[in-house]
């Protein structure tokens, strides 16, 4: 099956009529990105925040697999990491020019300079933190995630990728002890401030 016949993706949208009564329906006014190492809460905190504010979410994990019809695993064996890079790039691309919502990405979304930028133009970017350790501790198999072979490993990546979270960051949260109801609370209260969820 081609990219183009592939089907579609799931969107989790919470503007259905059905459920305008669980509190006020907003917009955005560009694309949120959650961006952070995995284990971050990123789709989880996603999805809270659209079903609280009434908006659209994405994984974009997800998002990826529906468009090649291939697990990301999958995709990584027949095109290598190289090859997997460059279709993340282009549906970042094709996600961050589309309707506004909010987006999960993958924790290596940053590892490109060309999705740096992509992140930085066209979108609102919020970096959740998380330690390792704490990482580890919200996976339900690790052995399904090779970073996690150990976790000096996996602090070494992320504190690799830390600038790069960091370059392209307009808010950064903390998710140390807090579960994804918190975090998307904070998340909320931020976008409102800053105009991006009205």
């Amino acid at each position: 099956m081609s990219e183009l016949d592939a089907p579609t993706p799931q969107v989790y949208d919470f503007r259905k009529p059905a459920l305008r009564g669980r509190g006020r329906i907003h917009e955005l006014t560009r694309p949120v990105f959650f961006v952070g190492f995995m284990g971050a809460g990123k789709t989880s905190t996603a999805r809270k925040l659209a079903r609280s504010a009434g908006v659209t979410a994405i994984d974009m994990d997800t998002y990826i697999e529906r468009r090649c019809d291939m697990k990301i695993k999958q995709i990584f064996a027949e095109l290598g990491e190289k090859g997997f890079r460059a279709i993340e790039t282009d549906m970042l691309e094709e996600l961050a020019l589309g309707e506004p919502r909010l987006i999960s990405c993958g924790g290596g979304i940053v590892l490109a300079e060309r999705n740096r930028q992509i992140l930085k133009e066209h979108g609102f970017v919020i970096y959740l933190m998380v330690t390792a350790a704490e990482a580890a501790s919200r996976i339900s198999d690790v052995s399904t995630r090779p970073l996690f072979g150990n976790l000096e490993q996996a602090q070494r990546v992320i504190e690799g990728r830390l600038p790069l979270y960091e370059e392209v960051a307009d808010i950064a949260i903390d998710t140390a002890g807090r579960g994804s109801g918190s975090i998307a609370r904070e998340a909320q209260r931020c976008l409102q401030e800053a105009g991006i969820l009205r």
